[in-house]
């Protein structure tokens, strides 16, 4: 039986408690005073004697250890208040890893799309030249060299044609254009009027409806308006001067038509007479010839010989052959560097997200299809960040459309593809399959010396306390993998903040 004297001081040690913990904010103050009483219990036992003898002494350092109390009450009551509720804990969210890879793709795609030279290689994939155009050209030359006469041109122009149902020509001349005070040397085609429709490129002509008819059109390269122009649109209807002939600008050729035989830097637009006249008849040039339906019919192999006669009935041994423009544009080589990372992904790192112990406490279905979900938009960002990202490394400082730059883009693309892939993978593996969030504080367990005899590895635990991770650190045959093994509700009393569980 407790001594009246031992329950007056109990009685009063415990209000000391309940006055401190009024001086405690009210969010807090249940769990503090549960705190002092529980702490007051495990006091008393260790103070005072098993046959229930008074000490002043024991009473003495009981009150005392109340009264401390009362600094901590005052501490707590002096820290700032948080008004609302606390924002839940992001770092390392699965929200926050999308949130940043969707930024750097975004990043990327602005600046792809302000560079110039993405701009040139869409263009380029879009001016295709017709399937059904041949170049003409002398069988004992190849295609870049001027081989058709003009005066031949001229001939075929003027007689009935069998298997073609139009010609185009024109023949390349070093000269020197003229602007304001600044002299340029271009290669300039003198070219028929109809060979850019005959090709099938389009070209924006600026409407010279008005102009002097007199003055002859010209159409520059992109590389020439993007080198000499700055990419000036502003040029189109101005006037210079090629070796001293006025001439005015109608248009810009599409990207890629730099590939057309002699690579001209501007096409001058001129009559079919002019073209073929007396003074000139004797300069050679490219031919271009559309096949007609019964030429395309006659048409078997990738090259077709032509016998012909010049201008003297000699006979000459020409060839057709279609005019290959290998551009493939900026998403036939994504797909085809994508198609590279995903072959080679298993090569460079596991595919397998884990093991999982048999337990009772296993995710649930729904959150088995978020954790799938998650990876797969991992995987699409980064492909995303890939495409854009691979087009800034390959034109940044590259204005037209080059091979170079092309291979340039697929090496990066898959190259970015290939490490995003294994880090999106890798870093799935150190997720909790429950909340997605990456699994933290790593610790040694076992001994490397018994990695036969029993575990040795690495622990790492979510911070919601809903899984452990185990990675062997020699796989062996009956721990190859990772494995996680969730905790059940018993573990919750470790993971005391609501908004991480």
């Amino acid at each position: 039986m407790k001594h009246r004297s031992d329950l007056a001081f109990s009685t009063s040690q415990r209000a000391l408690l309940y006055t401190a913990s009024l001086l405690v904010p009210a969010a807090a103050r249940d769990e503090w005073r549960r705190e002092w009483l529980a702490e007051l219990w495990h006091v008393r036992r260790s103070c005072i004697s098993i046959d229930d003898t008074f000490s002043l002494e024991a009473q003495r350092e009981i009150t005392s250890f109340c009264l401390g109390a009362f600094p901590d009450a005052f501490c707590l009551r002096n820290q700032p208040v948080q008004t609302g509720t606390p924002p839940a804990h992001v770092h390392g969210s699965a929200g926050q890893t999308l949130l940043w890879l969707a930024a750097v793709a975004s990043i990327c795609s602005v600046i792809a799309s302000l560079l110039p030279g993405v701009q040139a290689e869409k263009e380029a994939a879009r001016a295709q030249v017709r399937s059904n155009v041949l170049l003409i050209g002398d069988a004992d030359s190849n295609s870049s060299t001027a081989s058709i006469p003009t005066g031949l041109f001229r001939q075929w122009k003027t007689s009935h044609q069998r298997f073609f149902e139009d010609l185009a020509f024109y023949r390349v001349s070093r000269e020197r254009a003229t602007v304001g005070a600044v002299s340029m040397p271009w290669k300039v085609a003198h070219s028929t009027t109809n060979l850019f429709a005959l090709l099938g490129l389009s070209i924006n002509l600026a409407d010279l409806d008005y102009a002097d008819p007199n003055i002859p059109a010209l159409i520059l390269s992109r590389r020439v308006w993007i080198r000499d122009f700055r990419g000036d649109a502003r040029v189109i209807g101005s006037t210079l001067n090629v070796e001293g002939t006025a001439v005015r600008i109608a248009g810009i050729a599409p990207s890629g038509s730099w590939q057309l035989p002699g690579a001209p830097d501007a096409w001058l637009l001129e009559s079919d007479r002019k073209i073929a006249s007396e003074a000139i008849s004797k300069r050679s040039g490219y031919l271009f010839a559309a096949l007609s339906r019964r030429g395309l019919d006659e048409w078997t192999g990738p090259a077709v010989s032509i016998a012909a006669r010049d201008s003297q009935d000699f006979v000459m041994d020409l060839y057709g052959a279609p005019i290959a423009m290998p551009v493939a544009g900026p998403w036939s080589v994504y797909e085809f560097a994508l198609f590279l990372a995903f072959l080679a992904l298993p090569a460079v790192t596991s595919v397998s997200l884990g093991e999982s112990q048999i337990s009772s406490h296993r995710p649930t279905a729904k959150q088995r299809v978020w954790r799938i979900l998650f990876l797969f938009a991992k995987l699409a960002l980064i492909a995303a960040i890939g495409f854009y990202a691979s087009l800034d490394i390959a034109y940044f400082s590259t204005p037209e459309y080059s091979p170079f730059a092309e291979c340039l883009q697929l090496l990066a693309c898959f190259a970015i593809c290939l490490i995003g892939f294994r880090w999106a993978v890798a870093d799935q593996r150190q997720r909790c399959p429950m909340c997605l969030r990456r699994v933290t504080n790593p610790a040694t367990v076992g001994l490397a010396s018994r990695t036969f005899l029993g575990w040795n590895g690495t622990e790492m635990i979510c911070i919601g306390g809903h899984a452990l991770l185990h990675v062997p650190s020699l796989p062996t045959s009956w721990f190859s993998g990772q494995r996680w093994l969730y905790l059940d509700s018993s573990w919750e009393f470790l993971f005391a903040d609501p908004f991480v569980r």
